[in-house]
């Protein structure tokens, strides 16, 4: 395998704000039991006695770039060289590309580049053809990079294969706010017993001896080797003129829509890995009204004057919404909910954020969650969040109905109960000229999770 371990990067704890999960596929069920497995320990200040796998000195031998599609760990050698040129329109138009650092014609550093993916990452191999240290960067709108976070893997012998075991052995995040000053730094450590710790830091507490750069301008093709703290004289070696035909390695995204369309279609068919036939039934559950156009998905509990509406605003009015359920061996599960804001055919799907979200805080397969504690999904006007009682609340959630409406003054609070505690996430469909048509509320319910259009 060429392709790092994936970025699964999982909590070790849910917030009542904001959860990141991770995992494509990963239900909530799921995540509370992984989180169950692992030793969770509060969050600590400081991590300066962490273990860490750190970056090799500095040097100023000559270093040759290798322009190519990735690395091959086994053979010790670039994946289908490119020429420069090619190389400099690949990153022009935003595609793919690597380079290989050598080094005294021996390979020390790995470069993967994708900005239409925002990502950049340096990797550095060790003396038997092993990454062993990952340093990604995020371009953030104004063209610079920003740190992302610094992975290591401890290999306990000469042959242990690259990127050995589930998850690097030290993880440290920067969390960063929409205008990209640093929060925190979140450090994640394996232990040896199969647990983990977490522990947070402040960036002046980073926990190795030497911070790495965490703002700096992207560099051309043949100036990555001074981010790999490589100062001697660059040449670039020659290579095809042509873009390779596949890349070893490929970029990491935050979670994507998976079947969104046909989850929330009547009659839509899905078969599972077992062979099962799911079939999407829709129940019309009226219409909400957002009389300030600013959607709120929550757990109705947590319902308050606080409660954080989803960035994407609409129209004030009231607009159909509809509950979605699937069948498997005669348990009907609540997969998704929908409020159709217009009728116009979905063009693309994405991440519904919430105020305050910044979406290149997230890893591949991450995604905001909205937690839920009580199994159930609340859909409400931002203006109407405190309209309504705890008393009325608990009474509309008893009950095995598949949604319940309470209205007060001109706002509607609609109840969802769904399967598990965790989070669920929105889904936003924008039509083709860009304009907000639907929201879906996915629950990611375990039947769909691997299952396909039938």
């Amino acid at each position: 395998m060429d392709e790092p371990a994936p970025e699964n990067s999982r909590p070790t704890g849910v917030s009542r704000r904001t959860a990141i999960l991770s995992g494509a596929l990963v239900t909530s069920l799921v995540v509370v039991g992984l989180l169950a497995q692992r030793r969770s320990h509060e969050p600590q200040s400081g991590g300066r006695n962490l273990p860490a796998v750190l970056a090799p000195a500095p040097t100023d031998e000559p270093v040759e770039v290798v322009c190519c599609a990735g690395w091959d760990a086994a053979s010790r050698a670039p994946v289908s060289p490119m020429s420069e040129p090619v190389a400099r329109a690949q990153d022009a138009a935003g595609g793919q590309y690597a380079l290989v650092l050598f080094v005294g014609g021996v390979a020390r550093a790995v470069v993967e580049v994708c900005w239409s993916a925002r990502h950049a990452e340096v990797w550095f191999v060790d003396d038997t053809g092993r990454r062993y240290r990952g340093v990604a960067y995020r371009r953030w709108p104004d063209g610079r990079l920003r740190l992302f976070e610094v992975r290591g893997w401890r290999y306990a012998e000469k042959d242990t294969p690259e990127f050995h075991g589930d998850r690097p052995t030290v993880r440290a995040r920067v969390h960063r706010d929409a205008a990209a000053a640093i929060k925190n730094v979140s450090v994640t450590t394996e232990l040896p017993d199969g647990g983990s710790m977490q522990t947070w830091a402040g960036w002046n507490d980073w926990p190795e001896p030497t911070r790495p750069p965490e703002d700096v301008a992207a560099p051309s093709v043949d100036g990555w080797p001074v981010l790999a703290g490589m100062t001697g004289p660059v040449t670039v070696r020659s290579g095809p003129g042509e873009v390779p035909a596949a890349f070893p390695w490929r970029p990491p995204h935050p979670l994507r829509p998976r079947h969104v369309t046909e989850m929330t279609t009547e009659g839509a068919r899905f078969r599972t890995r077992n062979g099962d036939v799911l079939t999407v039934r829709r129940t019309p559950a009226g219409k909400i009204r957002l009389p300030g156009g600013r959607l709120v998905v929550a757990d109705p509990g947590w319902l308050d004057a606080s409660s954080t509406p989803l960035a994407a605003a609409v129209p004030p009015g009231e607009y159909p919404l509809d509950v979605f359920q699937v069948t498997e061996d005669r348990t009907t599960w609540t997969a998704a909910c929908r409020v159709s804001v217009t009728y116009a055919p979905v063009a693309s799907w994405e991440l519904a954020l919430r105020e305050g979200d910044v979406e290149l805080e997230l890893g591949d397969g991450e995604f905001y969650g909205n937690p839920v504690d009580t199994a159930t999904v609340a859909l409400v006007d931002q203006t109407g969040a405190t309209a309504f009682s705890h008393t009325d609340i608990d009474a509309a959630m008893a009950g095995e109905a598949v949604y319940r409406t309470l209205s007060s003054g001109n706002t509607d609070l609609i109840i969802v109960p769904g399967w598990s505690d965790g989070a669920c996430l929105v889904w936003l469909g924008r039509a083709a000229d860009g304009s907000v048509s639907r929201f879906v509320v996915d629950l990611q319910v375990p039947p769909l999770a691997t299952s396909e259009p039938a």
